[in-house]
C-alpha cells in the first residue's frame, strides 16, 4: 500500500531534514545534502533517500561520471512538498495572539 511505504520512508533516519533541505532549495546533489547532515553518514542518507524515491517523494537522476562515480540529482515531488510544508506549517510557531495566554 502507498501509505505504508510513505510512513516508512518517513520514519527512517534523516527523512525530515532532506525533504526540508530539498524542499528549501529545489533540487540538490548527494554531496551537498552529505554536506549539511554529515559525511560520515553516507550510507543513511544514501538509504533514506532510497526510501524516499520508492515512496515517491522524491525523484532521482544518476548520471555517471566514470565507471565508478555517480552524480545524484534529487529533487523533490509536488507529494513530497506538500508533506513537508503540512508538517512545517502544523510545528512552527503559531500567530502572537494564540500563543500569548492572557494575564
Amino acid at each position: 500500500m502507498v501509505i505504508d511505504m510513505i510512513i516508512q520512508a518517513l520514519s527512517s533516519q534523516f527523512s525530515i531534514l532532506i525533504l526540508y533541505l530539498l524542499n528549501k532549495y529545489e533540487e540538490m546533489k548527494l554531496t551537498e545534502i552529505l554536506g549539511k547532515i554529515g559525511f560520515s553518514k553516507y550510507k543513511s542518507v544514501r538509504k533514506t533517500i532510497m526510501l524516499l524515491a520508492k515512496a515517491g517523494l522524491v525523484s532521482i537522476a544518476i548520471k555517471k561520471i566514470t565507471p565508478r562515480v555517480k552524480a545524484w540529482k534529487i529533487k523533490i515531488t509536488n507529494k513530497g512538498k506538500q508533506i513537508i510544508e503540512a508538517l512545517v506549517k502544523n510545528i512552527s510557531p503559531q500567530d502572537e495572539q494564540k500563543t500569548n495566554t492572557p494575564k
